[in-house]
């Protein structure tokens, strides 16, 4: 049974360490805060059909606010841009797949959040098992590390082809392609995005090593140090 825990310890916390940070770097993009760094940018594109920046600010904060608040799709239907809806039709479809989509991932990583904070208290309360936790951070953190770099490269050496395959996977086909002068395209262009996954790289890499380094020096630092206090415990 403990050699059954250790492992089983160890290979969910590899499972689970790049899921958990790559979602929660994505989700740190989904605020006002963000937006705002990227809409101040001197090389962000002006609209081309005349909103103003503080009006595209606006309604690209509330539209990131539908998605993060899973609010009702009413709170787009009713915006309104000189008397006419913001949005078609087609773009509210797409917000709702959008929404879902990213409710969806944000409930996993509550639920990888919960599974990292069992296993801690698990792992605390079991010495033998902290090695094993170690090592997953480790394997977990520099995998992690590995496998964003990868998928950066790729989008910075083929956007369109990763671009295609990324919005293929999560949405259904035509859903997700408007013309220039859509509201989604004003909001959010082809700059945004870019911006977007490299930032969410650079985020997930960063993490990915500083969870890596930990579980490396947790377990070549303190393993001794268990084994001490487990050898203390064994003696009369």
């Amino acid at each position: 049974m403990p050699k059954t825990f250790y492992f089983a310890t160890k290979i969910l916390v590899i499972l689970l360490i790049p899921l958990w940070i790559t979602i929660g770097s994505i989700r740190l993009l989904a605020t006002s805060e963000y937006l705002g760094i990227e809409y101040n940018k001197a090389d962000y594109p002006e609209d081309s059909f005349g909103l103003s920046k503080d009006k595209r600010l606006g309604f690209a904060s509330e539209n990131l606010r539908y998605l993060r608040d899973n609010l009702p799709i009413s709170a787009l239907e009713n915006q309104t841009n000189g008397g006419e809806p913001l949005y078609n039709d087609r773009e509210l479809k797409h917000m709702e797949d959008v929404q879902s989509v990213m409710q969806f991932f944000w409930a996993v990583w509550k639920v990888i959040s919960l599974l990292i904070g069992i296993l801690i208290i698990l792992t605390l309360i079991r010495l033998e098992n902290r090695k094993a936790f170690a090592s997953g951070l480790k394997i977990g953190g520099f995998l992690t590390a590995g496998f964003i770099a990868s998928i950066g490269l790729l989008a910075v050496v083929g956007w369109d082809t990763w671009f295609l395959i990324f919005h293929k996977l999560l949405f259904a086909p035509g859903s997700w392609t408007f013309y220039f002068s859509d509201t989604l395209i004003r909001l959010f262009p082809l700059k945004f995005w870019m911006d977007a996954v490299y930032t969410v790289t650079g985020l997930s890499l960063a993490g990915g090593l500083l969870v890596g380094f930990a579980g490396w020096y947790w377990q070549t630092h303190n393993y001794s140090s268990v084994q001490y206090q487990m050898s203390k415990q064994k003696s009369p």
